[in-house]
């Protein structure tokens, strides 16, 4: 039994879509000119940088209210356009052969950068750093960007005052005078300073 109204056919009008109808799409609760697409964190402008389905999943799950940071364009453009980053990288940071993700949130009020290694159908969490958000032009922003640090990269550790290289991929962590590179070291990351 059903309880909506009965429609005669000659009611329901036929409206034609065409491309010009498409791109313009508007929000009826703020009346104004919307994409059509709602999100819960603010998106990065680069496509690229979408986050995967599973990232995203296990984020809302363990995270909550999770938001992406406001970065400075000086701090995007410091990212080559064909690198990853600023916001999430995603390579095999333990050489399992199994894709992880480093990632920077804002949670509350600090901005965090985390690493997710994949174990089994989920992942294991390791906090590599958390930081105070900054007030530039009116807006609360993180100075962090994060990079790829390629497997076989050669790099120098400020702290022991010698070059390396890095066995796999790992994750820099950089803001405008410093980087810090993590890798990772039998069942975790170690932290190297490694650019001023």
């Amino acid at each position: 039994m059903s309880c909506s109204p009965k429609k005669d056919p000659e009611d329901l009008a036929v409206v034609p879509v065409t491309a010009d109808s498409l791109e313009e799409v508007v929000d009826s609760v703020a009346n104004v000119r919307e994409d059509g697409t709602a999100t819960a964190s603010t998106p990065p402008l680069d496509v690229k940088q979408q986050l995967p389905a599973e990232l995203e999943v296990h984020l809302d799950r363990t995270h909550g209210l999770w938001q992406l940071p406001v970065l400075t364009d000086q701090d995007i453009q410091r990212v080559p356009p064909e690198e990853q980053g600023p916001y999430y990288l995603e390579a095999d940071f333990n050489g399992d052969r199994q894709k992880d993700y480093a990632i920077q949130l804002l949670e509350r009020d600090s901005a965090f950068v985390y690493a997710f290694i994949k174990e089994k159908d989920d992942f294991k969490e390791y906090l590599l750093e958390r930081h105070q958000l900054f007030d530039i032009a009116g807006k609360q922003r993180s100075i962090r960007y994060l990079t790829l640090a390629k497997k076989n990269g050669k790099y120098y550790d400020y702290t022991t005052r010698k070059s390396m290289t890095i066995p796999q991929d790992g994750i820099s962590v950089g803001a405008e005078n410093y980087t810090a590179t993590y890798v990772w070291e039998k069942s975790g990351f170690r932290k190297f300073e490694t650019g001023d």
